[in-house]
C-alpha cells in the first residue's frame, strides 16, 4: 500500500441504489461527498475536514450521514435512509488505499422514474439534483435548530410527535414569519396542531392522553401532515441558509 499522506477517507455506504444514486448530485458543492466507487457508493470525507487520524472519522461520518439522510427525506419523501459499512479506507493523492480500518460491528421491490437533463437550444441544462442538499447542510452548520431538524427529518418513519417537534423548531426560530413568507397557511397550521394534540383522534399515536380542546371535525391524516411539515422545514432551511450566509447564527 502507498505510504503517502491521506487526502480523504472513504466509507462504503449501504442502501438501495434508488436512494444512493441521487446523493452524488444532491451533495455537489458540499465538502463531504458521496461518490460512485466500484459497484457501489461511498461517503468521501477530505482529511482537511476531519484530519488524517482514523479515530474521529467514524463518529464524524455518522453525524454527517444523519444530516444527509435528513436532506434526502426533505428532497424526496420516498428516500430511505442509507447507512455506513464497517470499512474505513484512507486514500492518498494517487487514489490508492493507504490505510484500512474494519469496524466490528428483508427483501423489497422498488421502482423509480429516471431523471432527464433538459436541452434548450442545443445546450444541456444543469441537472436539477445537483447541489440540492447543500442549502440544508449549510443551514445545519450555522444553526443548532437546523441541525436538529435535519436529523429528525431523516428518521425512517416520522410520528406525530416528530412532526410536531419539527413544527415547533421552526416556530421557535421565526414565529409568525412562517405565515408571512407563505411557507404554511394559518388554516393548515391550526388543523395540523389541533389534530396532533387530539387524543380522541390519534389515541396511542398522538402526543397527549387527553384532549385540550374540541377535536377537528375533519382531522388531518399523517401523510398530509408529513408533506405539510416537510415543505415547511425545507422552506425554513433554505431561508436560514440565505440569511446566515457568512455569519454563524448559533
Amino acid at each position: 500500500m502507498s505510504k503517502q499522506k491521506i487526502v480523504s477517507w472513504i466509507i462504503p455506504l449501504n442502501g438501495h441504489e434508488f436512494d444512493l444514486e441521487d446523493l452524488p448530485y444532491w451533495l455537489t458543492g458540499n465538502s463531504v461527498q458521496v461518490i460512485s466507487r466500484g459497484d457501489g457508493y461511498a461517503l468521501q470525507i477530505p482529511s482537511e475536514v476531519v484530519g488524517d487520524n482514523y479515530e474521529p472519522v467514524r463518529d464524524f461520518a455518522e453525524n454527517e450521514l444523519a444530516l444527509i439522510n435528513g436532506a434526502g427525506r426533505l428532497l424526496n419523501p420516498t428516500f430511505r435512509s442509507v447507512s455506513l459499512s464497517n470499512n474505513i479506507l484512507g486514500i492518498d493523492s494517487s487514489g490508492e488505499v493507504t490505510h484500512t480500518v474494519v469496524v466490528v460491528g428483508t427483501a423489497e421491490e422498488r421502482c423509480k422514474a429516471g431523471t432527464f437533463k433538459a436541452v434548450v437550444g442545443g445546450i444541456s441544462q444543469l441537472d436539477p439534483r445537483e447541489g440540492a442538499a447543500c442549502p440544508f447542510l449549510n443551514a445545519a452548520k450555522y444553526s443548532s435548530l437546523a441541525n436538529d431538524a435535519l436529523i429528525i427529518s431523516g428518521r425512517p418513519k416520522l410520528t406525530w410527535t416528530d412532526l410536531y417537534v419539527l413544527f415547533e423548531i421552526v416556530e421557535s426560530d421565526v414565529g409568525s414569519e412562517m405565515f408571512t413568507h407563505g411557507w404554511i397557511s394559518r388554516k393548515k397550521s391550526n388543523l395540523f396542531t389541533s389534530t396532533a394534540n387530539s387524543y380522541n383522534i390519534l389515541r396511542y399515536e398522538g402526543r397527549h392522553g387527553k384532549d385540550k380542546g374540541d377535536p377537528p371535525s375533519k382531522p388531518m391524516n399523517i401523510n398530509e401532515a408529513e408533506i405539510l411539515i416537510r415543505d415547511l422545514v425545507s422552506s425554513w432551511l433554505i431561508h436560514l441558509e440565505v440569511i446566515s450566509n457568512g455569519t454563524k447564527a448559533d
